[in-house]
């Protein structure tokens, strides 16, 4: 009786492990959407309210989820002191404070990085053209996502009961 709801345990505990898996990349991919979702944000204030990036920053991070709201939050308030640096610098610096420990890919916080290279330092026209081309590239990763994720979410399904299964097995 024992060796049953032990082997029942260990089954349920891979199972949970499995799926805690399942759930990181789920996140993964709700974190790119709501990356884009911001971007687009972005870019819809730079073409219509023609605002201070800093205000920008500041009036998008208000309306956004953690850990946006931080990010801009901090973009927004180091662009108003206007003392350290220029802003690729400063937009690169809060990427890594604030996003470093986010669910998103290292290549998409790269792509990320280079976005805000391109910010601030042009027309306004090319900044938007910039930002096109950046939510294209967002948009592909997206789908790559979206494909994996119905794989490998199945996939970490499977693992975690099937894993239970052979440990409860062995130690039966």
């Amino acid at each position: 009786m024992m060796k049953i709801a032990g082997a029942v345990l260990v089954v349920g505990a891979a199972a949970l492990m499995g799926m805690a898996k399942a759930g990181d990349i789920r996140s993964q991919y709700t974190q790119l959407l709501r990356l884009q979702r911001l971007i687009c944000s972005l870019q819809g204030e730079m073409r219509y309210a023609r605002s201070h990036l800093g205000e920008i920053f500041e009036m998008i991070g208000r309306r956004e989820e953690e850990p946006y709201r931080t990010w801009l939050a901090g973009l927004a308030k180091e662009m108003g002191k206007r003392q350290r640096g220029t802003f690729p610098q400063i937009w690169s610096e809060s990427i890594d404070a604030s996003l470093g420990t986010s669910q998103l890919p290292d290549k998409e916080i790269q792509r990320l990085k280079s976005l805000g290279a391109q910010l601030g330092s042009a027309d306004l026209e090319l900044q938007i053209r910039t930002i096109d081309l950046y939510l294209e590239q967002l948009g592909g990763t997206i789908e790559e996502a979206r494909e994996e994720m119905k794989t490998k979410v199945r996939l970490c399904h499977c693992l975690g009961v099937m894993s239970g299964m052979f440990v409860a097995v062995l130690l039966m």
